[in-house]
C-alpha cells in the first residue's frame, strides 16, 4: 500500500498491541512528570502524604496497580482524543468553507472518529496528528487562518457564558 494511506501504517498491528504501546509510553511519562514536578516546586507546596507512594488507601494513589494503571491510561488517551475530535470538528465546521484545503481534512477527522468509536486509539491519535499537520501546512500558506486551539477556546468561552 502507498505510504500516503494513513490507515495502512498500522494495519499489521492489532489495536491491542497499539494500545499496549500507548499504555507503556504513558507509564514511562509519569515518573518523568513526577521528577519535573518535584524539581519545579518545593515539597512544602503540597501535602507530603498526597504524593507518598508507600501509603495505602485513598491518599496513596501512587501505589502501583497494573489494572488500574491500564484503565487510567485508556481513559486518559480516550479523553485526549475525544477533546481533539471536538476541537477539530468545531474548527472545520467554522473554517472549511472559507479556507481552501481544509475540506481535505474532513475525511481524516471523520476516519479518526470512526477509529475512536472502534477503540483503535493509536490509529485515531495518528489520524488526528495527520489532520493537525495538514492544518498547520495550510496555515503556513495562509496566515489568516486561525489555529485549531482557537475553536477550542471559543467552545470553552461559550460554555462558560
Amino acid at each position: 500500500m502507498p505510504a500516503s494511506n494513513p490507515t495502512a501504517s498500522n494495519a499489521s498491528q492489532p489495536p491491542t498491541q497499539d494500545l499496549q504501546q500507548l499504555v507503556g509510553l504513558l507509564g514511562n511519562l509519569m515518573p518523568l512528570l513526577l521528577r519535573l514536578q518535584s524539581q519545579a516546586f518545593p515539597q512544602e507546596a503540597y501535602p507530603s502524604q498526597a504524593f507518598d507512594p508507600s501509603l495505602q488507601g485513598g491518599a496513596g494513589f501512587a501505589t502501583p496497580n497494573p489494572a488500574l494503571d491500564r484503565q487510567a491510561s485508556e481513559n486518559f488517551i480516550s479523553d485526549i482524543i475525544a477533546e481533539q475530535l471536538r476541537t477539530f470538528s468545531a474548527y472545520l465546521e467554522a473554517n472549511a468553507g472559507q479556507y481552501a484545503g481544509l475540506q481535505n481534512c474532513i475525511p481524516i477527522v471523520t476516519e479518526a472518529a470512526h477509529r475512536f468509536v472502534a477503540r483503535d486509539y493509536a490509529q485515531a491519535f495518528n489520524l488526528i496528528w495527520l489532520a493537525y499537520r495538514a492544518i498547520e501546512t495550510i496555515r503556513a500558506a495562509d496566515p489568516r487562518l486561525p489555529p485549531p486551539r482557537a475553536a477550542s477556546a471559543d467552545q470553552t468561552l461559550s460554555s462558560v457564558h
